[in-house]
């Protein structure tokens, strides 16, 4: 290679090493903040036929959602439920160092999660709702990895099992749309040696709704009234008893 031929290719280097590190400046970094509105209609559903391993399959086909399922007993959705579901608000704030996510299902149960944008995930975190996510950036893409799973949650009202080793990985941007405005699009994959046979892909799209506000009643409050009307009716039962028996 003559010395015209090296300069050209040290200058054809240099213009490539330029436009990678462009692409992936902050200022390219799309900014998530806001109140987001799930798209129901545009949901992708799960394949007909799950690879499920025969244990996962098992507890799916014996799935009771009114005595299996955490969120009846006013548990969290739990990650990443909560990015799956097509009901509920998600707020969102970003800063450089962190993504604050938070969805509101119900009054008590606001779920938050908090992930770092940098640094090194732990080897072994803590089980958990909402996992231990970490972020990082691939140009405008942010890619959220999270594990340390609680096994006990599920990932859909139908049963959908994990164990602990799942690890989701999410794809989070913005994608362009004539109609909607600004889209947040959620590419989500779910590894689990354990629960699937092989990794389970789905997508969730977020339109950008500024007026929203984050649920204020719920699971909670519901309860709680019930439990109301229970103690008064005990009480005028109570208070009959005793006055038939006064009598």
């Amino acid at each position: 290679m003559n010395q015209g031929s090296r300069v050209v290719l040290a200058l054809a280097l240099s213009l490539v090493a330029f436009a990678v590190t462009a692409a992936d400046s902050p200022a390219n970094r799309p900014d998530f903040t806001g109140i987001w509105l799930p798209d129901a209609a545009r949901a992708e559903a799960w394949p007909a036929q799950l690879p499920l391993a025969p244990a996962a399959r098992g507890f799916m086909d014996k799935f009771d959602a009114a005595a299996d399922d955490p969120t009846s007993f006013c548990m969290p959705l739990g990650t990443p439920r909560n990015m799956l579901q097509t009901q509920f608000p998600l707020q969102i704030v970003q800063t450089p160092q962190r993504l604050v996510m938070v969805l509101q299902p119900d009054l008590a149960n606001a779920e938050v999660r908090r992930i770092p944008l940098g640094g090194a995930m732990p080897a072994a975190p803590e089980s958990s709702w909402f996992g231990t996510s970490r972020g990082r950036w691939d140009g405008a893409t942010l890619i959220i990895e999270t594990t340390g799973l609680r096994d006990d949650s599920i990932i859909s009202g139908t049963g959908l099992p994990h164990s602990d080793q799942l690890r989701v990985v999410e794809r989070l941007s913005i994608v362009a749309d004539a109609r909607r405005g600004r889209v947040l699009l959620d590419d989500i994959e779910l590894h689990d040696p354990v629960a699937y046979l092989a990794p389970l892909r789905t997508r969730r799209y977020f339109v950008l709704a500024p007026q929203a506000s984050l649920s204020e009643g719920g699971c909670v409050a519901r309860k709680w009234i019930d439990k109301l009307w229970r103690d008064r009716l005990q009480e005028h039962a109570e208070t009959a008893r005793m006055k038939a028996a006064a009598k």
